[in-house]
């Protein structure tokens, strides 16, 4: 009996589960509430998606994901600390519960998929190469034999680099640095021809960080269009549930023209569906272990995907990206709310 007992044990261990009498209270959902606020991962500092002011408040798309996830769980969007992450610490940072959940431009592929748990799509981007314009190049066919800065570590953008080489049938000499910062920082200080990261990222360095962005141009690569999205540990279907319908609460909000302004007249004058979901119905919180309000206390606080987009992002930043594949569906996008029946 004891050797089938430590067999057990070993067995639940190496499947990630718990063994009975362990209750589901050990998960992130409690772990999160009894330390009163939510650790997220962010990036080391990408102006518009993740990146502290001079105050040192994170700001960003991707940090106002960490603040709706926030406000789901504890019902105040401020009760997040940030973590700045390299494209090699990441996923580390999420299997040993360095932190709670991962918010910074990582791209879901089965194999990260396979060591932790990518949750939703937030965000929808493609790889870019911030070129200087005085190499006189139209495209990628005329950089054979230029350097490109880049951080090491990231898989998809070695892909495309790779695929940008074959298609155009040159080589171009690739530049690792251990951080993203560092990378885009040297490139900007002369000393590559080329730096590639996101699409976004590469339209928030050109907006924020150059000092004459008339001297760079912007060139898209490769043919994939990569789903950023929000990762979590494996094993945790309680906090993968509210993750993902908060996630999904954002584009629903939009969808609906629900507003941090306008909430509280949507709440009283709103469709059965928008009362519910909004707190009318209590059984709608207790089936996800939440404050019947938490959706309310999200879309208040934090405001729906356009606000988030318009706020970090939109045409009143200086970054001044357009939303391409991040538009509602209805819009030509990639967005669509999934239903609460």
């Amino acid at each position: 009996m004891r050797r089938l007992s430590l067999a057990l044990a070993a067995s639940l261990a190496l499947a990630g589960c718990s063994p009975p009498g362990v209750p589901k209270s050990q998960g992130a959902v409690a772990k999160i509430q009894a330390r009163g606020h939510l650790n997220c991962g962010g990036s080391q500092g990408i102006p518009g998606l993740s990146r502290p002011d001079e105050k040192g408040v994170w700001r960003g798309f991707d940090s106002d994901i960490c603040r709706a996830l926030a406000a789901a769980v504890l019902g105040d969007a401020n009760k997040v600390q940030f973590t700045p992450l390299n494209a090699a610490q990441r996923l580390p940072a999420v299997q040993t519960g360095e932190i709670d959940a991962l918010s910074r431009t990582s791209t879901i592929t089965f194999t990260r998929d396979m060591a932790i748990r990518f949750v939703a799509v937030t965000l929808y981007d493609s790889d870019a190469l911030i070129v200087r314009k005085s190499l006189g190049a139209k495209g990628p066919a005329d950089l054979n034999g230029r350097t490109v800065c880049m951080q090491g570590g990231g898989s998809l953008v070695e892909g495309t680099l790779d695929e940008a080489e074959q298609d155009n049938k040159i080589k171009l000499t690739r530049v690792y640095f251990d951080s993203t910062i560092t990378a885009r920082d040297t490139f900007f200080a002369g000393r590559c021809d080329a730096y590639v990261t996101d699409g976004l990222a590469a339209k928030s360095q050109l907006a924020t960080v150059a000092k004459t962005p008339d001297d760079y141009q912007l060139m898209y690569i490769g043919r994939l269009v990569e789903p950023n999205g929000v990762a979590i540990a494996r094993g945790d279907d309680r906090w993968f549930d509210v993750v993902r319908w908060t996630i999904n609460l954002l584009i629903w909000a939009e969808q609906n023209d629900i507003t941090q302004a306008n909430i509280d007249e949507r709440v009283r004058t709103g469709s059965p569906e928008i009362k519910r979901v909004l707190g009318g119905d209590p059984k709608f919180g207790r089936e996800i272990g939440l404050d019947p309000r938490w959706a309310y206390n999200v879309i208040k606080q934090v405001g729906n995907y356009r606000e988030v987009w318009d706020r970090n992002l939109g045409d009143g930043t200086p970054i001044k990206a357009e939303r391409r594949y991040n538009r509602l569906y209805t819009d030509g996008g990639l967005l669509f709310p999934m239903p609460w029946d």
